[in-house]
């Protein structure tokens, strides 16, 4: 009976964590969006690992590094004053956020449907995947 309860405290303890670690990942995901729509650079970077990783899906290396991220979504925020995106379906499983979003670049402007995938480790987005373009 013992080893019965300790099991079903570890059970429940991990269940509880990965609960837990889910949550966090959504809120990233959230605060993302959130800071793309702001279009305010220093937010969106600070929550992306400083070796970020970019790329078209599967494997082709667009840019690395928070450097480089700032440098071209810094310059798109800056050029696309009505830019806003929006989540038409989120998927968040273990470690990943999958995005089926919809981007609008200017006032009226038809949208552009994108397909993203997050993956988030240390509460920090490290790796990001255009699967649609």
């Amino acid at each position: 009976m013992k080893k019965f309860i300790l099991l079903l405290f570890i059970l429940s303890a991990n269940v509880s964590v990965f609960a837990q670690e889910l949550t966090d990942i959504k809120i990233i995901a959230q605060k993302q969006m959130e800071a793309y729509n702001s279009r305010n650079i220093e937010t969106y970077a600070a929550l992306f690992n400083d070796n970020v990783k970019v790329y078209d899906f599967p494997k082709t290396l667009r840019f690395e590094g928070k450097d480089k991220l700032i440098e071209r979504y810094g310059k798109m925020f800056q050029n696309t004053p009505e830019l806003y995106s929006f989540i038409e379906k989120r998927i968040v499983t273990d470690n990943k956020i999958i995005d089926q979003e919809k981007v609008i670049y200017t006032k009226g402007g038809t949208p552009k449907e994108f397909v993203v995938m997050y993956v988030v480790e240390n509460q920090k987005i490290v790796e990001v995947y255009y699967i649609k373009r």
